[in-house]
C-alpha cells in the first residue's frame, strides 16, 4: 500500500512467506551452529526453489491456471544481466513449444551469484 502497489492492481500483488531451513557449514553439508547457543543452528530461508512449492500451497499456481496464465518468468536477483536476453528466451520458448526453458550468465569462481 506504502508505495501504491508499484502501479499495478492489488489483487495482482501476491506475497508469499519462504520457510527458514538450517544452513550448511561446509560441503560435507555439516549444520552451521549457532556461535551464540550451541545448542541451536543457524537458518536461512530456503531458497528460489521454494517458490515453486510455495505457489501451490498458497493457491497462486491453480488461480494462474483458473485465469489462463500461459506463461510465468522466474528472475533471479543475482543475475540482472539476464533482462536484456529474455524477451529473445521467452520467444524461443513460444517457438519451439519449450515448457522450461532457463537462461544463465557466464560467471567467474567465487562470484556471489547464481549458478545451475
Amino acid at each position: 500500500e506504502k508505495n501504491n502497489y508499484f502501479g499495478m492492481e492489488k489483487k495482482q500483488i501476491v506475497l508469499m512467506k519462504q520457510d527458514k531451513v538450517p544452513a550448511l557449514s561446509d560441503n560435507n553439508a555439516a549444520f552451521e551452529i549457532d556461535k551464540s547457543d550451541p545448542f541451536s543452528l543457524v537458518t536461512k530461508p530456503h531458497g528460489h526453489g521454494d517458490v515453486h512449492l510455495l505457489m501451490y500451497q498458497t493457491g497462486l499456481a491453480k488461480t494462474w491456471s483458473d485465469l489462463g496464465v500461459e506463461w510465468i518468468c522466474f528472475f533471479q536477483d543475482t543475475n540482472g544481466l539476464v533482462f536484456n536476453a529474455l524477451p529473445a528466451c521467452i520467444g524461443v520458448s513460444k517457438k519451439l513449444d519449450l515448457e522450461v526453458n532457463s537462461l544463465t550468465v557466464p560467471r567467474k569462481p567465487g562470484e556471489a551469484v547464481g549458478a545451475i
